[in-house]
């Protein structure tokens, strides 16, 4: 990689020496760039702060400030200036004392005016050498100490005691935050040297130290503030997700002190272990976790007892709504299955077995009570693998929840019932709206007579019968749940007459809508 131009600044009060030190020699050939210009003292104290140069040529008599009081300024308020500068100085022969003098500052050599072209470029490179050499030699006492102090912080991670890594001497008022990448869900899965490589391009402008603590990547940001690391880390996620979803790292809070530091990293750890839970969003901080109602069941770990065989109990009621199409139920089912999961404080592989084994019996038992079907489904063994290899809750329960309802679909498609089931799995879900044969029967392309008569033998009553009894049921619920209105309730089952929907009502319970609400009322008081 080639090293960046250093700044050269030239100052002398007269413009054409100014002009002739910028073209006497090749700056770019010596890795030099002329930055600008100065013609007095003050003007140069000035640019320094503004051009932070490396190297100033710098004439010892200047108006304002001379360059001796230049280099006494620096020299005593080194505070107050940005970097590390290099001087040369120009001179006449009547200056040498001057010029002994400016080496008594620190200047790393002067020359007498006029100057001559091969011993400025002799000198030049000379400086630019140290420069480099002294940078390298930073850099790697610099990186000898992070190394150090990665050591040391992933000892106290991994041991979980400040002590075991810190004396007390070392203690930090410093502010550290943690954060933990997984290699696998990044897609660098033993590839950490390639991790490593991406987390030193795309962090490279923050105060942090990075190493692996197998299976993880660790970074530990040190008084950054949350914008800067959030603004580095969803640049990081988003290069890394290649256009995928789901969440590949894991963050903890700001805290101060190297105490601070560990118990970020014991928050970030927490997180990680919920990743499996987290697809809408890059990375998950530990407040993500705290306002989340099922992360925070799940760590409390109160459900941890909670037998597994209770997730295969509905398994029975679930082969019941498959023989009769009824996927509102099937679905409500799996949302509750999905919620126990995501309840139940279980590991990731423990929640995938299950999942697995949830798959298997319910294909097994319908089998086993409809040996004669030939189901056109994927075999559930042959989702086992997929399963095990879902890196996301919501993709693994995708699989599940198309497997069952693809169940649902095959069982009915193979019996001479299965276009009256889809009918009324329709009329089920969509009871609300203004159903009618000729309708249903274009939808499900066949004829609406024939449509009423099978509908009539598998049902036991005719179409309109069947509307009203389903429209009465969910009536009943509504009185019973809520506090809306009458003509509310009617309008929200089907009916946009209210005073058919009461005699509708009193036909199918012998009561009025009020009535029926007292009375359940009455009833539950007295229970």
């Amino acid at each position: 990689m080639s090293k960046k131009p250093l700044k050269v600044l030239i100052a002398d009060d007269e413009e054409i020496v100014r002009k002739g030190l910028m073209n006497i020699i090749d700056w770019e050939k010596l890795g030099c760039e002329v930055c600008g210009e100065a013609s007095n003292g003050e003007d140069v104290l000035e640019k320094v702060i503004s051009m932070k140069p490396s190297i100033i040529m710098l004439d010892i008599n200047m108006p304002v400030k001379s360059g001796i009081e230049v280099l006494r300024e620096i020299h005593e308020h080194p505070d107050s200036y940005p970097n590390h500068i290099n001087f040369l100085i120009l001179s006449g022969y009547s200056d040498f004392d001057y010029a002994q003098k400016a080496l008594n500052y620190g200047a790393k050599g002067y020359i007498v005016k006029p100057v001559d072209e091969d011993e400025l470029e002799e000198k030049i490179r000379s400086i630019v050498k140290e420069i480099h050499d002294d940078t390298e030699v930073d850099a790697l006492r610099s990186n000898a100490r992070n190394q150090e102090m990665e050591r040391k912080f992933a000892r106290m991670f991994l041991f979980g005691a400040v002590d075991d890594a810190f004396t007390s001497d070392e203690d930090s008022d410093d502010r550290y935050k943690v954060v933990i990448v997984s290699p696998e869900l990044c897609g660098c899965a033993g590839q950490m040297q390639a991790l490593k490589i991406a987390v030193n391009e795309n962090f490279q402008y923050t105060n942090h130290y990075d190493f692996a603590m197998d299976p993880v990547y660790v970074l530990l940001f040190k008084n950054e503030s949350e914008e800067s690391v959030n603004r580095h880390l969803g640049r990081f996620c988003n290069r890394l997700q290649k256009n995928k979803e789901g969440s590949l790292v894991a963050v903890g809070e700001s805290l101060a002190g190297l105490q601070g530091a560990l118990n970020s990293y014991n928050q970030a750890k927490k997180v990680y272990d919920q990743l499996f839970f987290f697809y809408d969003r890059p990375y998950v901080s530990f407040r993500d976790i705290e306002n989340d109602a099922d992360a925070k069941i799940r760590m409390q770990s109160y459900s941890k007892d909670a037998n597994e065989r209770e997730f295969f109990e509905c398994i029975p009621k679930l082969i019941q709504y498959i023989e009769i199409y009824e996927l509102q139920k099937i679905r409500g089912i799996l949302d509750a299955q999905t919620k126990w999961l995501k309840t139940a404080s279980l590991s990731v592989d423990q929640i995938k077995k299950l999942c697995m084994a949830f798959i298997v019996e319910t294909q097994n038992a319908i089998k086993t009570k409809h040996p004669e079907k030939e189901l056109e489904t994927v075999q559930a063994l042959d989702l086992v693998n997929l399963i095990y290899a879902q890196n996301y809750f919501d993709g693994m329960m995708g699989i599940v929840c198309d497997f069952t309802l693809g169940l649902a679909e095959s069982f009915t498609s193979n019996t001479a019932n299965s276009t009256i089931l889809k009918v009324i799995q329709y009329v089920r879900a969509n009871f609300n709206t203004d159903l009618k044969l000729e309708m249903l029967g274009n939808l499900f392309n066949c004829n609406s007579a024939y449509l009423g008569k099978k509908f009539r033998e598998y049902t036991g009553v005719p179409f309109n019968t069947y509307m009203d009894i389903i429209r009465i049921e969910e009536a009943k619920k509504l009185l019973l749940s809520s506090n809306l209105k009458i003509y509310e309730i009617s309008k929200l089952v089907g009916y946009s007459n209210t005073d058919y929907f009461y005699l509708k009502f009193k036909k199918h319970t012998n009561m009025t809508p009020k009535e029926f609400k007292s009375a359940k009322t009455e009833s539950q008081e007295n229970e």
